[in-house]
């Protein structure tokens, strides 16, 4: 159905740097954002204050992709940091930054920071991830926000209000608009009455409170596992006045207690009463087949994983940059025209 083509010949595009305590072990999960404005790009670059040699680097592209990634070093680097680097569009890598832009300081957080995904809103860009709490017997895993507006230097909100925040909940993405009026946002919630598929949620301040209307998309027990389940990955694409496209992972456990992980992807519908509804899905998109993408790190032992939490339109492509085995950044893309002639079939 979709011919993904795995760039940089199916080797990482971003890896560990073992000098770097806090990204010395893995790096895996990046969230991405593809700015193709030149006065935004030079105001971003101007922000930063880099030193000459990357202000020079910056200043021939017109257009940049932002990647905020987790990573995880080791000894006392154990908890998930967030790391920086840009790319061009078609995910060359340009620059790396040596420090972590946003570490687990705050209370609601302080095991780990995990899976960022990121949208514009307004002048800002906002970040989704998961943050992990101790001191807690339940409700350890939240939604947690915060903002930008040179993806350098972050402001933090803390935990997502409302209802979807009372029971441990991670996956959140925004979609790109408001819908009906409201900002409407995916999630997955881990306990509760059908847990563990892709919910959706409705409020009416990015930084209000949240209220959840139910399953968006359900997930069946794959051929050959024991249970599946899915989340949301990257923040869904609008691809014309009614329809958006989403990419997102499914999970899967074996008979003898091993996981494998796939993408999927679906069509998202705007709806007067509900404000979306699934219009359709398709399944496998992409499946752990090459050697970083079914083996990872030997001491995590986490293999035959892809993940996503972010994807691009850039040209005739859509790009995506992607986890293999919770280890490397690798990237892919295929042709926009194969998701447009798929969503209008």
């Amino acid at each position: 159905m979709f011919d993904v083509q795995r760039l940089n010949s199916g080797k990482p595009i971003l890896e560990k740097i073992e000098s770097n305590p806090w990204e010395s072990k893995v790096v895996f999960n990046p969230g991405c954002v593809l700015i193709d404005d030149e006065e935004e790009v030079g105001e971003i670059v101007e922000s930063m204050k880099p030193d000459k040699e990357t202000l020079d680097k910056l200043r021939n592209h017109r257009a940049l992709v932002f990647v905020v990634y987790r990573a995880q070093g080791t000894d006392e680097f154990k908890r998930s940091s967030f790391g920086l680097a840009i790319f061009t569009p078609d995910l060359k890598l340009i620059k790396r930054f040596p420090h972590p832009i946003v570490k687990p300081e705050e209370g609601f957080e302080n095991l780990g920071v995990e899976d960022p995904r990121i949208i514009k809103v307004g002048k800002s860009y906002f970040m989704f991830y998961t943050g992990y709490a101790s001191g807690r017997e339940r409700n350890k895993i939240n939604i947690c926000i915060a903002e930008t507006r040179d993806f350098l230097h972050w402001q933090k909100h803390g935990l997502l209000k409302g209802e979807i925040n009372e029971v441990d909940n991670k996956n959140a993405v925004l979609f790109p608009e408001k819908i009906n009026g409201k900002f409407v946002l995916l999630h997955r919630p881990m306990e509760g009455e059908k847990s563990m598929v892709i919910h959706y949620a409705i409020s009416d301040d990015i930084l209000g409170e949240w209220k959840d209307f139910g399953v968006l998309i359900d997930c069946e027990v794959k051929l050959g596992f024991v249970r599946s389940w899915n989340g949301a990955g990257a923040p869904p694409l609008k691809i014309d006045e009614k329809n958006f496209f989403i990419i997102y992972h499914i999970g899967n456990f074996k008979s003898d207690g091993t996981r494998e992980y796939h993408l999927g992807v679906a069509l998202i519908e705007k709806d007067d009463r509900s404000y979306i509804k699934l219009v359709k899905k398709f399944e496998p998109f992409l499946k752990p087949e090459t050697e970083f993408e079914a083996r990872g790190d030997k001491e995590l032992g986490v293999n035959n994983v892809v993940f996503i939490c972010g994807a691009y339109f850039y040209g005739d492509y859509l790009y995506f940059p992607y986890s293999g085995a919770d280890s490397v950044i690798l990237g892919g893309r295929v042709l926009k025209s194969e998701i447009l002639n798929w969503a209008r079939k």
